[in-house]
This record gives structure tokens, C-alpha cells and sequence, in this order.
């Protein structure tokens, strides 16, 4: 049996969930800084900043989600 498939897609569900972790942390942390800050431009600052990958992070999920679907469907049977 090959084993290099296996160890392919767990490297890329692994990644996936390591930049879903990387990238999310920050839309988390400015949104916690969000928080704390009462100066209206640096809030509109901070917005702008996260504005373009807001929702982008997510597709990190799908991707994992997908992974486990196709190349591991034991696992994502598996209760």
C-alpha cells in the first residue's frame, strides 16, 4: 500500500488547520482590542485593517472539512 497519500492529505489538513489558527488569531485579537478602545479612528482603523479577509479565514474549515471528507472518509464517518 502506498503510504505517501496518507501522509500528503494529513499534511494538508494539518496546514490548513495551522493557517486557519494563524490567520483567525488575528481577527480575533483585533476584535478584542476593539473592545478596549474608545478612540473613534483607531477603531476605524482597526476595521479597515481586518476588513478584507473578515470572512476568508473560514474557507481554512471547508478545506479541512473536505479533506477529511475525501481522503479520510473513515475518520469523517467516525463518531
Amino acid at each position: 500500500m502506498n503510504t505517501f497519500l496518507p501522509s500528503f492529505w494529513a499534511g494538508v489538513l494539518a496546514l490548513g488547520l495551522a493557517l486557519y489558527v494563524v490567520l483567525d488569531g488575528f481577527e480575533l485579537g483585533v476584535g478584542i482590542l476593539f473592545g478596549f478602545t474608545r478612540n473613534e479612528g483607531m477603531r476605524r482603523r482597526m476595521l479597515s485593517a481586518i476588513s478584507p479577509v473578515w470572512d476568508g479565514n473560514e474557507t481554512w474549515l471547508v478545506i479541512g472539512g473536505t479533506v477529511l471528507w475525501a481522503a479520510f472518509p473513515i475518520v469523517w464517518a467516525s463518531d
